[in-house]
C-alpha cells in the first residue's frame, strides 16, 4: 500500500492539475465541486464550477436565488436535476445548519442529491478530514492493483474496496493521495488502461491479464442518447432558456418538431416532476 502511494504521488508531481474545490479549503466550494463532477468530464465540471460560484458566491446566495436562474446558470452541463438538488441542499443548509455546510457524514447524506462520493469530497477537500473519495477511478485502481480484477466496479466487493480505502486513510495526508489517485485513474488506469505508461505495472495484479490480451467487459451498456427522452428534455430546457416569457405547449411541439401531443405531455410531465419547469394554462416556463 505504501509503495502504491509513493508511486502515485510521484506520478502526480509531474501531472498535477489544479481544481479549485480541491485547494480552496471551502466546504461550499467542495459541495459545488462534488455536484459538478457527478457523471461529468472534469473540463466541463471546471467551467460549471467557476460559472456557478460567480453567480452564487455563498450557500445563502444559492438558497434564495430564483430557480429559473439556477437552471440557466447550470446551462448545458447535463443532468440539470443536479442544479435543483444543489439549490435544495443549500436551502436545507440555511434552514438546518445555520447557513453552514455540515461536516458529519450522516448530515451530508441527508441533503438532497448528496451521495457518498459528494459527501467525501466535502469532508476531504472542504474540511480537511482524513477520508478517501472512492469514485470510479479510485475503485478501478484498488481493484486492479490489489485484487487483479479487470472491471472492479462490477467485480470487486464494496467491503474489499472499503478495507483498502481505510488502509490508505491510515497512511495519512489523504488531501494529497486523494486527488492523485483520482487523476491517476482518470489518466492512466482508465476503462481501457494505459498499462504501457503505468508506473505501477510491476506490482499490479491485473497487469498480466491485460498483457495477455484480456479486456474488461463494459460496466454497463451505453444508452443511446440521440432521439432519447433525455435529449428531448434538454432541447426543451434550452428552448425555454432563450425565452424570457412562458412558451405554449403547442409552440414547443412545433419548434422542436415533436411527433405527438402524447410525447409532449410525457416530456413536460417529467420535467415538471423534477422541478425544472412549471406550467399554467398550457404555458410553460423554466423553474
Amino acid at each position: 500500500m505504501a509503495q502504491v502511494r509513493a508511486i502515485v504521488l510521484d506520478w502526480y508531481e509531474d501531472y498535477f492539475v489544479e481544481f479549485p474545490w480541491r485547494t480552496s479549503k471551502n466546504p461550499y466550494h467542495a459541495l459545488v465541486g462534488g455536484f459538478c463532477t457527478q457523471q461529468t468530464q472534469m473540463s466541463r465540471a471546471l467551467e460549471t464550477h467557476m460559472r456557478w460560484l460567480n453567480a452564487f458566491p455563498t450557500v445563502t446566495d444559492l438558497a434564495v436565488a430564483e430557480k429559473s436562474y439556477v437552471i440557466r446558470v447550470w446551462g448545458k452541463t447535463g443532468y440539470p436535476r443536479r442544479a435543483v438538488y444543489l439549490q435544495q441542499a443549500a436551502q436545507q443548509c440555511v434552514e438546518r445548519f445555520g447557513s453552514e455546510i455540515p461536516s458529519e457524514l450522516d448530515d451530508l447524506l441527508s441533503l438532497p442529491g448528496v451521495g457518498p462520493f459528494t459527501a467525501e469530497i466535502v469532508r476531504c477537500f472542504g474540511f480537511g478530514l482524513e477520508v478517501l473519495t472512492t469514485d470510479t477511478n479510485i475503485v478501478r485502481i484498488l481493484g486492479r492493483i490489489f485484487q487483479g480484477d479487470l472491471q472492479p466496479i462490477r467485480d470487486t466487493s464494496k467491503a474489499r474496496i472499503k478495507e483498502l480505502s481505510n488502509e490508505f486513510v491510515a497512511l495519512g495526508h489523504t488531501n494529497l493521495i486523494n486527488p492523485a489517485l483520482m487523476d491517476f485513474g482518470a489518466a492512466v488506469c482508465t476503462g481501457r488502461p494505459k498499462c504501457e505508461s503505468c508506473p505501477a505495472l510491476d506490482i499490479c495484479k491485473a497487469a498480466t491479464k491485460f498483457k495477455s490480451g484480456q479486456i474488461p467487459e463494459p460496466q454497463r451498456k451505453n444508452k443511446v442518447y440521440a432521439g432519447s427522452d433525455r435529449e428531448w428534455r434538454g432541447k426543451i430546457l434550452e428552448l425555454l432558456m432563450h425565452h424570457s416569457r412562458p412558451v405554449s405547449e403547442n409552440k414547443i411541439k412545433k419548434i422542436l418538431n415533436l411527433k405527438s401531443d402524447e410525447q409532449v405531455q410525457r416530456l413536460l410531465t417529467g420535467l415538471e416532476k423534477d422541478f425544472l419547469i412549471s406550467r399554467e394554462k398550457h404555458l410553460v416556463k423554466l423553474g
